[in-house]
């Protein structure tokens, strides 16, 4: 019976997204400004600003608790930014939410297959996913993810998936520090970027750490010659 329910699930989403993927309508650009997300004294996003063009492929990565799931809310204008603004013309999106286990009666594929179905249904344009592959097993993923490449509207993803990631993407936006890092390429690309970024920033690190190592030695060496000065005049006036 699980076999049979992978083998439907995968093979209606796959016929829903490619009729959907036929009749999509390009958007104009999606222009997000001084975009802000915060809670309280908690400041996630501050000032973000980027230009979203048709048939894009953003993935959203970050930590827990960074402000994805937030920030993918508002580019499907279900919540409002807590300052700035976000131009949606003639955009028709379609959002998928992070799903809870809270339905005994339905397994985490068939549940992800009903909203998305759902979503699908609308004829999307753009189309938002949170964590899209949490509740599903390897067939299902690869289903999935074959979907989304054929896919011809713009995709922007919140995953932890490196593998779709790494298959469906070609634009990474890492939520960090209360910034978005904007990243053209793929997550091989933005993962040599960051090793990159990070070697060079242990080497000024490093050169900084030698510098203040110097500046320190050559500190001690003056109060050592200026203790050895006052003491050697001392002596001569005591003479």
């Amino acid at each position: 019976m699980l076999n049979i329910i992978k083998d439907g699930i995968k093979q209606q989403i796959q016929f829903i997204l490619g009729d959907i993927t036929m009749h999509s309508i390009p958007h104009l650009p999606i222009y997000v400004t001084d975009l802000s997300i915060s809670y309280g004294q908690k400041q996630c996003i501050n000032n973000f600003n980027v230009t979203i063009y048709y048939g894009s492929k953003i993935g959203i990565i970050g930590r827990n608790g960074s402000g994805k799931s937030s920030l993918l809310k508002i580019l499907a204008g279900m919540i409002t930014p807590s300052d700035g603004c976000v131009d949606l013309p003639e955009v028709a999106s379609a959002y998928v939410p992070q799903l809870i286990d809270n339905d005994n009666a339905l397994s985490g594929a068939q549940r992800f297959n009903r909203a998305l179905s759902g979503a699908l249904a609308i004829q999307p344009n753009m189309l938002l996913l949170d964590e899209p592959t949490n509740h599903l097993d390897n067939n299902n993923r690869k289903a999935l993810m074959g979907m989304l490449k054929r896919y011809t509207g713009t995709l922007i993803v919140v995953t932890h998936d490196t593998e779709l990631l790494s298959n469906c993407i070609d634009i990474i936006w890492h939520v960090a520090n209360g910034s978005v890092v904007v990243f053209n390429g793929d997550y091989a690309d933005y993962l040599r970027e960051e090793e990159l970024r990070r070697s060079k920033l242990n080497d000024s690190v490093n050169w900084l750490n030698k510098e203040q190592k110097k500046a320190h030695e050559r500190l001690m060496h003056e109060q050592t010659r200026a203790k050895n000065s006052r003491s050697e005049e001392h002596t001569s006036e005591l003479q």
